[in-house]
């Protein structure tokens, strides 16, 4: 009778495990061999402290570096003094920064729409506010 097990339940060459320059999808759990983590964003590769059970193990390290394309991850091979070996696979990514203010958001003077017949309406503007004036300082206020 053959048993399967799903992928990412069955490791356990790592008992403790810390991220030094980023932060764990969940926390390290010995029995997983699969997360995501989220770098810092001057990181350039997956730095992090391990505890081996086996502390005779060979640790082989492959794929830790991140760019901007493609997928990123880094595969830690374990190959246990017993002649065993397992593996555990971070998926590396970054988290975007989102910028305060966005270059769009200030119009240029090109994008700047023109108003038609402005100054007809500045001009009728001022008229207006001239004859007002006229009216108060020339003619007064006459009460009814």
């Amino acid at each position: 009778m053959l048993f399967f097990l799903p992928l990412g339940v069955y490791a356990s060459s790592i008992k403790e495990l810390e991220v030094k320059n980023g932060v764990l999808s969940r926390e390290f759990e010995a029995t997983n061999n699969i997360y995501s983590v989220t770098l810092n964003e001057d990181a350039t590769s997956l730095e992090i402290d391990y505890e081996l059970v086996d502390e005779e193990a060979i640790v082989e390290v492959s794929g830790n570096t991140y760019q901007s394309d493609g997928e990123n991850k880094a595969v830690y091979k374990i190959t246990n003094s017993d002649g065993t070996t397992e593996e555990y696979v971070f998926y590396l990514e970054k988290e975007e920064a989102t910028p305060v203010f966005h270059e769009s958001m200030i119009p240029l003077e090109s994008e700047q729409k023109e108003i038609p017949h402005l100054s007809w309406y500045v001009g009728g503007g001022c008229f207006f506010i001239i004859l007002i004036m006229f009216k108060v300082i020339v003619l007064g206020f006459k009460k009814r």
